[in-house]
């Protein structure tokens, strides 16, 4: 498979439907839940675009984020190789991580906010330290290209899926790399549950595979989409895993008594990407440019962010901001809890979730 991916490749490989920067919504927030959504045509998102690396003039496409957990920082990869780390406070960069020879396409920081790790085309897994400013603590390489990485609840491992049947289970000290052959080319997403008892991972049969991260036993295998599932997401101490896909639909799915929980089509283009907010809420966007906030306990789409011209591929949550990177090569950041004095309620014209 050829790794490499142009800038014009990438930005082609899904549909963007151009649109105009309209008035931004707005999405009220209460410690620790979201209560209220208000359309609040006053209220913008902060823009960035990030600064060339090097000898190259064009603003680079955001090709992936991460959230520290201490809500103090977050890393933003572009398509020119770099990664950089971004105070969410001040939105200012305080340094830029070379390493990877191609693109990067997946980040996770670990629990504790110590190590970041990234993945991407070049087949190499890199691990920074934090502790160390930052610097490279380890290097694997000799991996397939790589879509999707994650931390284990515990970090002592990382679980890496690429364009091929392969899962991934890498200690994060030491080289052991034990995998597994799952039942699905083209793996995109992996995702952990908190116990660390079920390991999520999707790709273009659009069935969710749920395998046990120890023995790489498959638990479980339901149909939940028609189209490729590009992210999956577990909300914080629960069951519940969410998936989105190019068909444009949400799923929530109960991985403990294995059923659907809810399912909805939010959009008729294709969702690439979730951000948890807390434990009732996400953020998911795709090809629409618009963000969706979803209530994944009443299965209420609650609302919409617009202000990007191009496809969202990729989110992040933090320190009561989302953060949102895609093909119109900026990243922004929207306040989760700038309103959350209001009562109001929540505006009219709420989607309700099929069950």
């Amino acid at each position: 498979m050829q790794r490499c991916v142009s800038r014009r490749t990438w930005i082609a490989t899904a549909t963007t439907a151009m649109i105009a920067v309209g008035a931004a919504d707005v999405l009220l927030a209460q410690t620790p839940t979201i209560a209220n959504a208000l359309a609040h045509p006053s209220f913008p998102s902060r823009v960035i675009r990030l600064e060339p690396i090097g000898s190259r003039t064009t603003t680079p496409v955001v090709t992936a984020v991460a959230a520290d957990p201490r809500g103090e920082i977050i890393a933003a990869a572009g398509d020119d190789f770099g990664i950089r780390i971004i105070e969410v406070a001040t939105l200012n960069v305080v340094k830029t991580l070379k390493g990877h020879r191609d693109l990067v396409r997946s980040l996770s920081f670990d629990k504790a906010g110590d190590s970041l790790v990234s993945a991407g085309n070049d087949g190499q897994l890199i691990i920074w330290d934090r502790t160390n400013a930052f610097e490279i603590g380890q290097r694997m390489q000799g991996t397939p290209a790589l879509a999707c990485v994650c931390f284990s609840p515990d970090g002592n491992k990382i679980a890496a899926v690429g364009f091929d049947p392969k899962v991934f289970i890498i200690g994060a000290i030491g080289n052991e790399t034990p995998k597994f052959s799952c039942d699905c080319n083209d793996l995109r997403c992996v995702a952990y549950r908190d116990d660390m008892r079920v390991l999520a991972v999707g790709g273009r049969s659009g069935d969710l595979h749920l395998f046990d991260p120890q023995t790489g036993n498959l638990l479980a295998d339901p149909h939940l989409h028609s189209a490729r599932i590009c992210d999956v997401a577990f909300h914080p101490h629960s069951n519940n895993v969410i998936s989105v896909a190019e068909d444009g639909v949400v799923v929530v799915y109960d991985t403990l008594n294995q059923k659907k929980v809810h399912s909805v089509t939010v959009t008729s283009g294709r969702l690439f990407a979730i951000a948890t907010i807390d434990s009732q809420h996400i953020a998911v966007a795709g090809s629409d440019n618009v963000i969706h906030i979803v209530n994944t306990d009443t299965g209420i789409v609650r609302h919409r962010l617009e202000g990007h011209v191009g496809t969202v591929s990729t989110l992040t949550a933090t320190g009561g901001h989302l953060f949102s990177g895609g093909f119109d090569a900026t990243l922004r950041r929207w306040s989760l809890d700038e309103l959350h004095r209001s009562d109001s309620r929540i505006a009219e014209g709420t989607t309700p979730i099929e069950r």
